[in-house]
């Protein structure tokens, strides 16, 4: 094990070579595409995601990454020379261009003016920018990691003379649905990254911070499982050179509060490390920043110094605040702490306002509507509606005597079964009874509205007066317009009553995109050895560029067209003192 030398890493040599500017917005000028943001409910990407959270299973069971890195030499990354430090911090990105370049902008900004109540702060680019875990959306291919990440990222700041910032990132849920293959080539290679380069050698890291204080990222793969390689990196290597008195500030890309009714405690797996690494030392964590939900929020312990702070805001969609608890308690046992949630942004009232736009779903993803259409016109035939005009003044009798009579009737009673079992696993936020009421709720309105489709399109296609052929095309495409539109209308009513209900918030806003309400952290450690976050907030992002005016090296190639990028402080600075 050795420790970085903080003069190694900022000497001015070390800077590569500013990239050609650009001469277009065209992907052969650029080198990676604008990408718009994920759409969650597109089948293909259903699927495609399904798949391979499925094989990161396997992954993580059988082919974990970080016994491998474990091989690689390891370091405590020092930066503790300097008198003050500035510090970024922002997770959750790579999604959609104009968020995630948005974002990137700021970052990549020399200083950044915040305006508070009683003063003006001006803050500076970090020294060191840690990314807190999901670097890519929707999964981690190297082509996403092009287009949504290093893209954005590299057009921002696509280089820096003289001293340069460091970046260091930890994997989130979609990080690892490769294995860590892309992360480790993204990340751990030493890397330059327009003008932030990378040093790490693993997928976890700690950095030591003037004045006594610590920056650990800890990587706890799917939130359960912190391997033995990390586990002795930092209770040896890294706890060898922690004093008595000295404050860390711990990062993991797990949020710990969801929904008020179903909050994760999240505290078994990091008590243990806090436990068994932490406590040994007489270090305190004061101050614990999570990812994995898209927004804002700070909790803080009433009696303690503690700070929980979920920073989310890098670019991905949007989660909502309105069901994260008033009160959160973390931790078991005699460890257990209460904290009190203090802020979030978006507001409680605006994130509750921004759900009535479930009601556009069918139109936000025609894709889905479309998927849902074609799954009506197969189950008409498995149905052989196509029969002799079986099809003309349907009947919910006639449908039944049609399911019995079908062919494939077998198959019908089994897909209705999986149905109802996959309305039922739909719904896992809740438990028990309620998940089992929720899913045959769900189920049966699908079912309903799937009958009342094929018997309103029945009744249409006979009211033209038509028969045989024409008729049934009329009929089938009615099944697919009506029905697609009717089908994604109803998902889009059972996700706004459950959310109502305080369920699916993940399942209620990613179909939205969201784009706006984005967010980061500056953090400085002053020359007196005080702590101050300063939540940056930027209401709404840029949707117009253009290629930038200035022409130096180190300038980003794209600007807005219009105004430039507002930012505000989303609450007073924290301080958090000695």
């Amino acid at each position: 094990m050795t420790t970085s030398d903080p003069d190694h890493r900022h000497q001015a040599g070390e800077a590569h070579e500013c990239p050609e500017r650009p001469s277009s917005l065209e992907r052969s000028e650029l080198g990676f595409v604008r990408q718009p943001m994920v759409r969650w409910l597109n089948p293909r990407q259903l699927v495609d995601t399904a798949a391979r959270a499925g094989l990161s299973g396997i992954f993580g069971a059988y082919a974990d990454k970080r016994e491998m890195q474990a091989l690689a030499a390891s370091e405590v990354y020092d930066q503790s020379d300097a008198a003050e430090l500035w510090l970024d911090y922002v997770a959750d990105l790579g999604d959609g261009w104009d968020p995630t370049y948005t974002v990137a902008r700021l970052l990549a900004a020399d200083k950044i003016e915040l305006q508070s109540e009683k003063e003006t702060h001006v803050t500076q680019r970090g020294r060191v920018l840690v990314m807190g875990g999901d670097q890519v959306y929707p999964v981690p291919k190297r082509s996403e990691y092009d287009n949504r990440f290093l893209g954005p990222y590299r057009a921002a700041l696509p280089c820096a003379h003289g001293e340069h910032a460091l970046l260091f990132a930890i994997p989130g849920t979609h990080d690892w649905y490769d294995g860590l293959v892309n992360f480790d080539s993204v990340f751990c290679r030493e890397n330059w990254i327009g003008g932030w380069r990378t040093r790490q050698s693993r997928s976890y890291f700690a950095i030591k911070l003037p004045r006594r204080w610590w920056l650990w990222g800890v990587d706890i793969q799917f939130g359960d499982l912190i391997d033995k390689a990390q586990l002795h990196y930092f209770s040896h290597e890294v706890a060898s050179q922690v004093e008595p008195g000295d404050r860390i500030v711990l990062c993991t890309a797990d949020a710990p509060a969801t929904t008020q009714s179903n909050p994760q405690d999240g505290g078994g797996n990091l008590d243990y490390f806090e436990r068994q690494v932490i406590q040994p030392t007489g270090a305190e964590i004061v101050l614990h920043v999570t990812s994995g939900l898209h927004h804002y929020c700070r909790y803080q312990e009433p009696n303690g110094s503690r700070q929980l702070i979920t920073a989310g805001g890098g670019g991905a969609f949007l989660h909502p605040t309105h069901q994260l608890p008033e009160n959160l308690e973390m931790g078991t046992g005699e460890r257990r702490r209460s904290y009190q949630r203090e802020a979030t942004y978006p507001s409680v009232a605006e994130s509750k306002r921004m759900r009535k736009r479930l009601w556009l779903l069918p139109f936000r993803n025609p894709a889905f509507s479309a998927f849902l259409g074609i799954i009506n016109v197969l189950l008409a035939f498995m149905l052989s509606l196509q029969l002799d005009d079986a099809h003309l003044e349907i009947s919910v009798g006639d449908l039944g005597q049609a399911l019995w009579r079908s062919p494939t009737a077998f198959l019908l009673m089994l897909l209705l079964v999986m149905v109802f079992g996959g309305m039922v696993r739909f719904a896992h936020d809740a438990g028990g009874a309620s998940r089992l009421l929720l899913g045959l709720v769900h189920a049966s309105l699908q079912l309903a509205s799937l009958t009342g489709v094929m018997i309103v399109s029945s009744r249409l296609s006979s009211a033209f007066g038509l028969e045989g052929l024409p008729s049934l095309i009329v009929f089938l495409a009615l099944l697919a317009l009506v029905g697609g539109f009717v089908g994604a209308l109803g998902l889009a009513g059972y996700l706004w009553a459950t959310n109502c209900l305080g369920f699916h918030a993940n399942e209620t806003y990613a179909p939205l995109r969201v784009m706006d309400f984005k967010s980061f952290l500056r953090l400085h450690i002053d020359a007196e050895g005080n702590l101050t976050v300063f939540p940056i907030g930027i209401d709404r992002v840029c949707h117009r560029w253009r290629l930038s005016r200035d022409p130096a090296p180190e300038a980003p190639w794209l600007e807005p067209e219009e105004d430039g990028l507002k930012n505000h402080l989303i609450e007073a600075p924290v301080r958090i003192g000695q």
